[in-house]
């Protein structure tokens, strides 16, 4: 009797292990991998390299941070931005959890006419 039960209780532990080591397929893909995510935000201040923007009300973005750095890349030539104009910013979807808040990777940064 007690070798059906520790053979039983051996089953239960390998088949519970190999369930959670095993992947459905259905899996979401990690955050920031291939992904863009765009927003739009007013220019606060300019910075020599970056932007300090607001996200615009209703923003996801706003629901992380009201102030947001964002650094000057990719951004398309004309026209230049000043402060008060509001930007739309494609970036990775991460924000760094600071004050104020940071976007690493921009991939696209152009003024919303």
């Amino acid at each position: 009797m007690k070798k059906q039960l520790l053979l039983i209780l051996t089953m239960c532990v390998l088949l519970a292990v190999t369930a959670c080591g095993t992947s459905g397929g259905g899996e979401e893909p990690e955050a920031g991998v291939d992904e863009k995510t765009t927003f739009q935000g007013t220019i606060l201040e300019i910075h020599g390299d970056s932007y300090l923007v607001e996200p615009v009300d209703g923003s996801a973005e706003l629901n992380s941070a009201d102030r947001i750095t964002v650094p000057m890349a990719n951004m398309k030539p004309s026209p230049e931005p000043e402060v008060g104009d509001v930007l739309e910013i494609e970036y990775d979807g991460s924000i760094a959890e600071s004050y104020p808040a940071q976007i690493a990777n921009v991939y696209k940064i152009s003024v919303v006419e």
